[in-house]
């Protein structure tokens, strides 16, 4: 027999007066679209008393039943071994117990702790939906690694997990965003702060070339009254801008400026002088009317 992937399904109830034949309709609903198989179904309810009341399912055909059929009731113990189909249901006994997971032990300490009054459901469901996809998977050299029922609440918990993870996500780009805007505006900045200092050292500069000058045009303007007031001879006018400088009114550069200044004009007038007095040589010797 081909079958899928095989589960076990306990589920406990904490009263029994509230049974209405739902559970059952949906388990049939879901066998008869093919979703699903029943291999074996228990349900096991304890009186007041502490008696045991149970009955069976399954969606096997005889022949099938022989070999799956009543796991479920022979691990509890409320079948004989007798009534089980000998080797071929040790065999199915084994691979149920390596799909699901629960051993024989398992299954009847289940039972055990059923209180009177409470009662619980066993369901060995084939999943014949995933038959293909568990050879599938087995052709490939997979295995089930785990497997599980997630409850609404554990996918609320998921959600609000990976929602919480999304706004740290979205926290950080915000903040790298701001920290990346933050540099930026410090970039510009230090270059607006870097173009004030430059500017600022152009302005200091100037004001200092225009402070010796105006320095310097002072002490100029002071030697030349004290020459007109007759104060100081005009040869003595040297002699005062030396000390003028030496006292750091007048910049030596300001004074050597003025001297090659005045060398320049010197030089110019002597030449000037000299064209003038040779063409009046040259006027003398060639004027005529005078007396030979």
């Amino acid at each position: 027999m081909d079958i899928g992937p095989i589960q076990m399904v306990v589920v406990g109830f904490d009263r029994i007066d509230r049974f209405k034949g739902e559970i059952m309709h949906e388990l049939e609903k879901l066998s008869d679209s093919g979703v699903i198989r029943v291999l074996d179904l228990l349900f096991v309810m304890k009186d007041e008393t502490g008696g045991i009341i149970s009955f069976t399912g399954t969606d096997l055909s005889p022949e099938e039943e022989a070999q799956y059929g009543a796991v479920i009731e022979q691990m509890l113990g409320l079948r004989s071994a007798e009534g089980a189909a000998g080797d071929s249901t040790a065999g199915s006994l084994a691979l149920t117990d390596h799909d699901y997971g629960l051993t024989p032990e398992d299954i009847q300490e289940v039972a055990a702790q059923i209180e009177p009054g409470k009662a619980a459901g066993f369901l060995l469901v084939e999943h014949k939906w995933a038959t293909g996809f568990k050879h599938a998977v087995g052709d490939a050299g997979g295995r089930m690694v785990a497997q599980g029922f997630l409850t609404p609440h554990a996918l609320w918990m998921v959600g609000k997990e990976l929602e919480a993870m999304v706004e740290a996500e979205e926290a950080i780009e915000m903040a790298e965003a701001v920290k990346g805007a933050a540099m930026l505006d410090a970039l510009i900045t230090v270059a607006q702060a870097e173009e004030v200092k430059e500017a600022a050292i152009e302005e200091a500069a100037e004001a200092v070339v225009m402070s010796e000058m105006v320095k310097t045009m002072a002490a100029v303007e002071a030697v030349q009254a004290l020459i007109v007031a007759g104060m100081i001879e005009d040869a003595a006018a040297q002699r005062a801008i030396d000390a003028l400088v030496t006292a750091g009114m007048i910049e030596a550069a300001a004074v050597s400026e003025a001297e090659d200044v005045v060398a320049q004009a010197t030089a110019v007038a002597a030449a000037a002088l000299a064209d003038a007095e040779g063409n009046g040589a040259d006027g003398k010797l060639g004027n005529v009317g005078e007396p030979a």
